[in-house]
């Protein structure tokens, strides 16, 4: 029964077997009659480039690197040259070193039809990349081969050692990793390879996360974005990652490589900068909220909680302003509670208090949200109506006297209050508008109180 294989035992029976493999390879006959043939010794050096170009092959096949990573290609390749051996004779070596391999997993019971396909897949890209190489030195290419390969392999060591990096198949599986991924990550080279690249998934990166990775990738297209991963101890690290596809001769891809670099302690400076600007716009905006509370109680009377007589002249300005820009009516209203004096003698301060803050509550429920309504002082009140002519305010007036004389106060049943009511004109300022309210309010109470007064009229209420 074929028993399948997890990449850590499969890497492990290969290393096991190398002697044996390596052994039956060079005793095929295929392989005998071509090295006799070109008189090729497996002697000393050669014996020695055999080998560890077997090496290569086997762990390309166990998924450790790919066969440009081979330190040892250009030599084998080159042995070859030097004695004469043809292209086809290459292929045939590396078909029966396939053979050797497959020959012993198979008399284990480990050779699934999907392991024999992966292997000569593998192989069949070995060979082209080989066979390319091999041709171009045959043709007296080779010290320019050698020359980029060695800077190739420059430029890959200088990659590794100031980057983060990983290799993948195209279905994601982890070929290759150096030594910083390890270092960062806190696994090893074993436990990494050939496991799927999300065993260093973080939690907070849901898999919708990924999709525009993939999808951009799939379309041979290079892909850059902040990634947070996990470590093998559960910790976590952010890293600026760029996976680039890497494509064979014929526009496929055959691995993605993924370069990184640990941005970890820069976003989590980044995170705290956005705590602290966060706490400040919290602390910001709670002052603000006690700055406006505090201007709110400052415009505020302390007894009623309407406006106080500071907050009414500052709005009674602008509204003046605002009239005559516009060429609007403005009418003034004041009017204070006849014979208060009496009910603090009679009641007490507290009962006239309880009074004004009933006043005050009864008038607020009763005019519009436009008007500015204050406590001028002791018992007398102002209301400033906005955009309201004088017969407008005169009848408001008369419904606000009744609706006072009507209430059921608590300390005092009945009580009344007097009105003036005046209109701005062209020439009138704040002082004299106030002062025209004002006389009309002293003909009110002259003329028996508990009634209204329009400014230089005298009406009954």
């Amino acid at each position: 029964m074929i028993r399948i294989l997890d990449t850590k035992e499969f890497s492990h029976f290969l290393r096991v077997h190398r002697n044996e493999i390596i052994k039956r390879w060079l005793n095929k006959n295929e392989v005998q009659h071509i090295l006799h043939k070109h008189s090729l010794p497996v002697i000393d050096k050669n014996s020695h480039i055999l080998y560890e170009f077997c090496d290569c092959y086997i762990s390309v096949i166990q998924w450790d690197s790919t066969i440009s990573e081979c330190h040892v290609k250009l030599q084998f390749l080159e042995l070859l040259r030097n004695y004469n051996i043809a292209t086809h004779e290459l292929y045939t070596l590396l078909a029966r070193l396939k053979t050797a391999i497959e020959r012993i997993i198979f008399e284990n019971g480990n050779l699934s039809f999907a392991l024999q396909e992966e292997i000569e897949s593998l192989t069949l890209e070995m060979a082209n990349d080989l066979i390319g190489t091999f041709e171009a030195m045959r043709e007296g290419k080779t010290d320019y081969k050698s020359e980029n390969t060695n800077l190739l392999n420059e430029y890959k060591k200088a990659v590794d050692l100031s980057n983060i990096v990983s290799k993948t198949n195209p279905k994601g599986i982890i070929t290759y990793v150096n030594e910083k991924f390890c270092e960062i990550s806190g696994y090893t080279k074993d436990e990494l390879i050939g496991k799927p690249h999300n065993i260093i998934r973080h939690p907070d990166m849901s898999r919708e996360a990924f999709k525009e990775l993939w999808d951009t990738i799939k379309t041979k297209k290079s892909w850059h974005g902040v990634v947070k991963n996990m470590k093998k101890d559960g910790g976590q690290y952010i890293v600026d990652t760029t996976v680039i596809p890497i494509l064979d001769v014929d526009g496929d891809v055959t691995e993605y490589i993924a370069i990184r670099h640990d941005i970890t302690e820069l976003e989590e400076t980044k995170e705290q900068l956005r705590n602290i600007n966060k706490a400040m716009k919290s602390k910001v905006d709670e002052l603000y909220s006690m700055t406006h509370t505090l201007e709110e109680k400052a415009n505020r009377d302390n007894l009623t909680g309407i406006h106080n007589r500071d907050s009414f002249e500052n709005m009674f300005s602008e509204e003046i302003k605002y009239a005559k820009s516009n060429r609007l009516p403005l009418s003034l209203m004041l009017f204070d509670i006849d014979f208060f004096k009496e009910i603090n003698d009679t009641f007490g301060h507290q009962a006239g208090d309880n009074i004004l803050i009933e006043i005050a509550s009864l008038i607020s429920q009763n005019i519009k949200a436009s008007d500015i309504f204050a406590r001028w002082g002791g018992e007398e009140f102002v209301i400033l109506l906005p955009n309201t002519p004088l017969e407008g305010a005169y009848t408001f007036a008369k419904k606000l006297r009744e609706i006072i004389a009507e209430h059921m106060f608590s300390y005092k049943e009945t009580i009344t209050a007097s009105f003036g009511v005046v209109q701005l004109d062209d020439h009138d300022d704040k002082a004299t508008l106030f002062h025209k309210a004002d006389k009309a309010l002293y003909a009110a109470k002259a003329n028996g109180r508990n009634r209204v007064e329009k400014a230089l009229f005298e009406c009954k209420g």
